[in-house]
């Protein structure tokens, strides 16, 4: 038999705690003048960039299609009987010698150095798309190996200044000097998407040099589906924990449904809190996030609640704060070892990310944490308190249902006892009676 932790006796003190964390937050994220929406909830620009020294440029007389993709250069050359295609694999032409060497030997199609001819080609950026020489020359850009980037979030953040206050973060691997730019809409400019997106590019390629400034990816948010997108989020949120309360409360009881969603809007608003005060920006990820924590938190409680239904009918004579107890108990290993082991999965992802994906794991973290306190200290306690309330609400109910029938049976019975002793007392009397005229007759 396991040894049986009383979890409830700290409810209280618990319950405290809880309310401190949800104030502290609530507190935080007002004071820092609400959350950090991100482009996706708020109109604007994304664009993704990427500093880097230029490489190689490739020229042609004529139309010609020429694409980096992988570890390979590509060219289409059009002909009178089809396209003729040159691929150049970086394994083959492992420096860029070597491969303008390789480039140069196709005809009407130049390339010019702009690298020393030492560099690997396996330090090649990948274009894109494929492009057309006939609009005028491709240039290549590489990445330079190096402990630290040459090019921080800072000088990209000084390069912007005039713009306000865009949020940049880096993507990827720092040395790559990739940055994610968010510039927000204040509907101020007519046609925001083309002249900041422009704007944008202008300012990187003053600041680090035109051939230098590749723009990976372009996005717009209008300002209708960013609050369309706001709307649908706690509207599905909703939606969300209204069907775990019927679900729990068909497979258990309303006791136990009640209970895991007060524990799971616990969750929320602790991860919100956190999150609002940390200034965390708040993305698709984030919401990707919360809906994670509640179906994790949500299994470890449905697992405690499945053994308190149990060790009901099997500690039927036991009071149910010692059932509660026991199950918690009789759960704690499987509990421990489940969160360990997704911390450890969820932290890899944390020190190892960057950006968003860091972010998305840093809420996973809290969330796992408070996820597994909310089973043990929120859900449980709730459903002893519920419990306890609602025997004594139907114990009263009895009272009052049943106290004048008792009354009445009480009286029966009492009457039903006078009865009987007034049998016995009038049968002995009755026989007395028979002996009597017996004797005299004879």
């Amino acid at each position: 038999m396991k040894k049986v932790i009383n979890f409830t006796k700290l409810r209280y003190l618990m319950l405290a705690v809880s309310l401190l964390l949800i104030a502290g937050g609530i507190t935080g994220t007002i004071s820092q003048g609400g959350f950090n929406l991100g482009i996706d909830f708020r109109a604007g620009l994304s664009q993704r960039v990427q500093i880097a020294p230029e490489a190689l440029e490739i020229t042609s007389e004529g139309s010609a299609l020429v694409h980096v993709i992988g570890k390979e250069l590509t060219l289409e050359i059009p002909g009178e009987e089809g396209p003729v295609n040159y691929a150049f694999p970086f394994d083959e032409y492992l420096t860029l010698k070597d491969l303008a060497t390789a480039i140069s030997a196709v005809e009407g199609v130049a390339i010019e150095l702009n690298a020393p001819g030492y560099t690997k080609t396996s330090s090649l950026i990948g274009l894109n798309f494929e492009t057309d020489l006939a609009e005028g020359p491709v240039t290549v850009n590489m990445i330079v190996s190096a402990q630290e980037p040459s090019v921080k979030i800072e000088d990209i953040r000084g390069s912007l200044a005039e713009l306000g206050a865009p949020q940049i973060q880096v993507v990827g691997n720092p040395v790559n000097q990739e940055f994610l730019i968010r510039v927000e809409d204040a509907d101020e400019l007519k046609d925001f998407s083309h002249v900041m997106a422009v704007r944008v590019e202008d300012l990187l390629e003053e600041a680090f040099g035109i051939k230098r400034v590749i723009i990976k990816q372009t996005d717009y948010v209008g300002a209708r589906f960013a609050g369309e997108l706001g709307t649908q989020s706690v509207t599905l949120g909703a939606i969300a924990l209204a069907l775990i309360l019927v679900y729990i409360w068909f497979r258990f009881k309303l006791a136990y449904a009640v209970s895991s969603i007060v524990a799971l809007l616990h969750d929320v608003l602790i991860m919100l809190g956190f999150i609002g005060t940390l200034q965390l920006e708040v993305s698709t990820a984030t919401i990707a996030a919360v809906l994670t924590i509640i179906g994790y938190s949500l299994n470890d409680t449905i697992v405690i609640f499945d053994r308190v239904r149990e060790n009901v009918s099997l500690m039927s004579d036991s009071e149910f704060k010692t059932v509660v107890n026991t199950s918690i108990s009789q759960s704690l290993g499987r509990t421990i070892i489940t969160s360990l082991t997704t911390l450890l999965a969820v932290g890899a992802i944390y020190v190892f990310g960057t950006g968003t994906i860091k972010i998305f794991a840093l809420n996973l973290i809290v969330g796992i944490l408070i996820g597994t306190y909310s089973s043990i200290f929120v859900a449980s306690p709730i459903l002893l308190g519920w419990t306890r309330i609602s025997r004594k609400h139907r114990a009263k109910k009895d009272a009052e249902k049943f106290g004048k029938r008792s009354e009445v049976v009480q009286e029966a019975a009492t009457s039903e006892k006078l009865a009987e002793e007034k049998k016995t007392m009038i049968i002995p009397q009755a026989e007395r009676k028979l002996k009597g005229k017996r004797k005299k007759r004879k």
